[in-house]
């Protein structure tokens, strides 16, 4: 059926209201998108799934597990690499994430009389250390919510609460800012300040370097398993110490973090780690003689360095969570914009012909 001439009146009629309508529907979305859509996407996930892997500098040095049982200490250069997996977990809700983080730090392979010797080959104890850290944090601001975190560093003992715990640790929040950030070192579970150090583009994404250090932590302090003693022989030849005399030292831990971290996403890219443990002797004997109070005994003592494969995964975990708030705090408002001013455009022009053709 034909449209009539009143009908085709009535649509030229309609198109100019449209027109307005839809322009301003669309200049009000622009507006309001970024605030209420792009920022609510400004929040830690649910679903953090995160690998990390770093090798130890050449030139490491480890104490062999298994010469703990031989007459002699036995310090020997290694190949030694850390691992780390982040999983959110729950309690999490639309407020919430708890992520757990399990870290293990090993040794591949041993230097022995200058040859190249399978980890297993020297002692079957690989992992030198292993912790299954919890922690509940704000999802807007990357911080610890006073709810109950806790640090496994035996897989026989309970977990260690940590009722005060404080800072940032596996990421920050979107777009952080500030000069007084705070970083949680598991180890010696102590807070320590970040500093920052410059930018620097790391695996395609800007990133804010940030650095902190944990000077010569007492790790008997939190963990008794910090602690050794054996007889003075195994230690070395000390004047005046019978070599059957048992000696009691404890593990001494300092460490320099460097953290690259993107910065709109929070999304820790690249981190780099010089960590040293050594024991030395407690203080009644240390107080003893020069010789017992100079003596060190190194644990472990490397850098570690991210692998290429964490850089690049970290980098596109970036992208992944900048993407839909770049798209809804400036792609679409830009689109929605542009589209809206062009509808009231078109309402205006519509307007006028409209009123030339009835004069």
């Amino acid at each position: 059926m034909a449209e009539t001439p009143s009908q085709r009146l009535h649509a030229r009629d309609l198109l100019a209201p449209s027109a307005f309508f839809l322009g301003a529907l669309l200049l009000a979305g622009a507006i309001a998108l970024g605030p209420v859509v792009g920022a609510s996407l400004k929040k830690i996930p649910l679903d953090v799934d995160v690998t990390w892997v770093a090798d130890g500098s050449d030139g490491a040095r480890v104490l062999n597990r298994c010469s703990i049982d031989e007459p002699r200490a036995q310090v020997l250069d290694a190949q030694v690499q850390q691992r780390r997996r982040i999983v959110a977990v729950r309690p999490a809700d639309s407020d919430v994430v708890t992520l757990q983080a399990g870290t293990s730090f090993g040794v591949s392979k041993y230097q022995v009389d200058g040859e190249s010797v399978d980890a297993d080959d020297v002692c079957d104890t690989e992992t030198l250390s292993a912790t299954i850290d919890r922690v509940t944090i704000d999802r807007r601001t990357a911080l610890p919510t006073g709810q109950p975190s806790e640090v496994q560093y035996d897989d026989t003992k309970a977990a260690v609460p940590l009722p005060d715990r404080t800072g940032f640790t596996y990421v920050l929040p979107f777009e952080f800012a500030g000069s007084d950030l705070t970083y949680f070192d598991i180890v010696s579970r102590t807070p320590v300040p970040l500093t920052r150090e410059g930018t620097q583009t790391v695996a395609g994404r800007k990133t804010v370097h940030l650095a902190t250090s944990v000077e010569d932590a007492d790790l008997s302090r939190v963990d008794t398993r910090a602690v050794i003693t054996r007889p003075a022989s195994w230690f070395g030849s000390f004047p005046g110490v019978r070599a059957d005399e048992p000696l009691t030292a404890a593990l001494r831990y300092s460490a320099q973090r460097d953290l690259f971290v993107d910065e709109t996403t929070g999304v820790v890219v690249d981190e780099r780690v010089r960590l040293v443990e050594e024991y030395r002797f407690t203080p009644d004997i240390a107080s003893r003689s020069p010789e017992l109070a100079d003596f060190r005994l190194t644990n472990v003592d490397t850098t570690l360095h991210s692998d290429p494969q964490s850089l690049q995964d970290a980098a596109d975990i970036a992208s992944a969570r900048d993407w839909p708030v770049t798209l809804t705090t400036l792609i679409l408002p830009i689109v929605f914009g542009v589209l809206g001013v062009a509808s009231l455009l078109v309402g205006v022009v519509v307007t006028l012909r409209d009123r030339r053709k009835r004069r």
